[in-house]
C-alpha cells in the first residue's frame, strides 16, 4: 500500500531547505524546485503506475524520503536529473522515465568513436571510426572498463540509471551506453578482438558533435520506411511493418496487398517496430486472419476519495482504502477481413518489437498459420502520463496494463517467440541475418 507521507517529508527537510537556501542558476535549481520536481514524480507514481506488484522488494515511500537528501545535496541540475533517474529506475518499467532537457544532454553527455551491440552478455564493436579499424577490430568485445570486468561495471555504474521492464533490455540499453561520460574525458578498456588478442584502449568522449567517417558490421535493420515489401522469390513474400506511428502504412499496405496475396508463404518482419497505434495494428493484421481475434485487455488504477475513506470502515471499499482498486477494459475485437490471405507465415520478431507491435502479436496469438521466430519483444506496452519538472525536463508514468485475453502477463517479460534465435557475437561478427535466413529456409519446407 502506498502512503501519503508528503506533509511529513516536506516538514523534515524544511530545516535542511532554509539552511541551505540556493537560488535557481542556469547550472542549479533551487531546493524548493528540486523537492518539487522529486515530489510530484513520487505522488503521481504512487497514485497512477500499474505495475508495483512487479517490484514487490521496493518500499516505494521509503525509497522517496531517502532521495530527499540525494536531490538535495546534488549541485547542479544535470546531477539532480541523473538522480531523479535512479529513483525512476527503481520501478522497472519501460514506460515510465525521466527525460533530460535537451541542453543538459549535449552539455555533460560525450562518447567514443565506436558502437557497441549487446549479443549473450557481450559488448561487441559494431561500428568504429575508420582511423580506429585496425586498433579496435569490429567484432571485438569489450571485457573491462577502467580495469573493472563487463558485468561489474555495468551493474554498478550504468543499469541504475537505466528504466526497462526486462532483463535483456536493460542489458542491451547498459551496452549500449556503457562507455558515455563527461565530454572530452578519457575513458580506459580492454578488448578481445576476433583474433583472441587482448589490448588495452584509452579513447577521449568527443565524438558526439564530430562528423568523422566510420565501419561497421552489416546487420540486420530498417529500410527506413514505414513498410517494405519485397519477394524473396517467385513464392516467399517478405513484407516489413516498421511502425504503426503513422497512418500513412495503411496506404502503403493497401497498394501491396493485391501482390501480397499472389504468396504461397509470408514473411512478416516486425523487429524493427517500436509500436504506435494499435488500431492501425489491427487493422493490417485483420487482412491475414479469417476469424475475428481478441486484443489485449487491461486494467488502470482507480480512485474515488469517499470510497477510499469509507474503505477504513467498510469491506465494500477495502480495495480503494489499499490503493488498490482497478477498472478494466479491452480492445477492440479485430473482425477478419472477407478477402484475407492465410498462407504459412513467419512473424520475425525481436527486442526492439514493442507497445503496439506487441499488441500486434497478442491479437494474432491463436493464428496456427503464424509462427513467431526470433528474439523477446521489447516487455513494455501501456498508456504512459506525461508531467513536465523543475529545470525544463519531463517525465512519464506507465498508467495501464495490458494482459493477453486470458490474463497472462507479457509486461515485464516480453513475448517469447516459438522458435528462438538468441542473438549471439558470432551471429554480429557473420553480417548474416540469420533470423531471416532461418525462416526462408523452414517456410521453403512447408509449401
Amino acid at each position: 500500500m502506498i502512503k501519503k507521507v508528503l506533509l511529513a517529508s516536506l516538514l523534515i527537510v524544511s530545516i535542511s531547505v532554509s539552511a541551505k537556501e540556493v537560488g535557481n542558476s542556469p547550472d542549479n535549481l533551487s531546493n524548493e524546485d528540486k523537492l518539487y520536481g522529486l515530489s510530484l514524480f513520487w505522488k503521481e507514481a504512487s497514485d497512477n503506475f500499474a505495475f508495483f506488484d512487479q517490484v514487490p522488494d521496493l518500499d516505494f515511500d521509503s525509497a522517496y524520503r531517502e532521495y530527499i537528501p540525494k536531490v538535495l545535496a546534488t549541485e547542479t541540475t544535470y546531477e539532480y536529473y541523473r538522480e531523479l533517474m535512479k529513483f525512476n529506475a527503481l520501478l522497472q518499467d519501460g514506460h515510465t522515465n525521466i527525460y533530460l532537457p535537451k541542453e543538459l544532454s549535449s552539455k555533460h553527455v560525450g562518447w567514443p568513436g565506436l558502437s557497441l551491440t549487446e549479443a549473450d552478455h557481450q559488448a561487441v564493436v559494431t561500428k568504429v571510426e575508420k582511423e580506429l579499424q585496425f586498433e579496435i577490430p569490429l567484432g571485438s568485445t569489450i571485457i573491462s572498463v577502467e580495469g573493472v570486468d563487463l558485468e561489474t561495471h555495468l551493474k554498478i555504474k550504468i543499469m541504475p540509471y537505466i528504466a526497462s521492464s526486462t532483463e535483456h533490455i536493460l542489458w542491451n540499453n547498459a551496452v549500449r551506453d556503457m562507455l558515455d561520460g563527461a565530454p572530452n574525458t578519457k575513458v580506459n578498456f580492454t578488448i578481445k578482438t576476433p583474433s583472441g588478442e587482448f589490448k588495452d584502449i584509452t579513447l577521449t568522449r568527443n565524438s558526439r558533435h564530430q562528423q568523422t567517417d566510420k565501419v561497421s558490421l552489416k546487420q540486420p535493420s530498417s529500410n527506413g520506411e514505414l513498410l517494405e515489401f519485397k519477394w524473396l522469390d517467385n513464392e516467399v513474400a517478405y513484407i516489413a511493418l516498421n511502425g504503426f506511428h503513422d497512418e500513412e502504412i495503411l496506404q502503403h499496405f493497401n497498394s501491396a496487398y493485391e501482390n501480397i496475396k499472389k504468396s504461397k508463404a509470408l514473411i512478416i518482419d516486425l523487429r524493427f517496430n517500436g509500436g504506435g497505434n494499435s488500431s492501425i495494428a489491427a487493422e493490417i493484421l485483420s487482412h491475414f486472419t479469417n476469424k475475428d481475434l481478441e486484443g489485449a485487455i487491461w486494467k488502470t488504477r482507480k480512485h474515488i476519495a469517499a470510497f477510499k475513506a469509507w474503505g477504513n470502515y467498510s469491506e465494500k471499499y477495502k480495495s480503494y482504502a489499499q490503493d488498490n482498486a482497478w477498472e478494466a477494459g479491452a480492445m477492440e475485437s479485430l473482425k477478419a477481413k472477407e478477402n484475407s490471405h492465410i498462407v504459412p507465415t513467419y512473424v520475425l520478431i525481436g527486442r526492439h518489437t514493442a507497445s503496439a507491435a506487441e499488441d500486434f502479436l497478442i491479437y494474432a496469438d491463436k493464428l496456427k498459420h503464424f509462427t513467431t521466430v526470433g528474439e523477446k519483444t521489447y516487455g513494455s506496452t501501456g498508456q504512459p502520463i506525461f508531467f513536465d519538472l523543475p529545470g525544463g525536463g519531463s517525465f512519464r508514468i506507465c498508467t495501464k496494463r495490458d494482459t493477453y485475453p486470458d490474463g497472462r502477463e507479457f509486461v515485464g517479460y516480453g513475448i517469447t517467440p516459438q522458435i528462438i534465435i538468441d542473438r549471439m557475437p558470432e551471429h554480429l561478427r557473420s553480417e548474416k541475418d540469420i533470423v531471416l535466413s532461418s525462416s526462408i529456409k523452414q517456410l521453403k519446407e512447408k509449401i
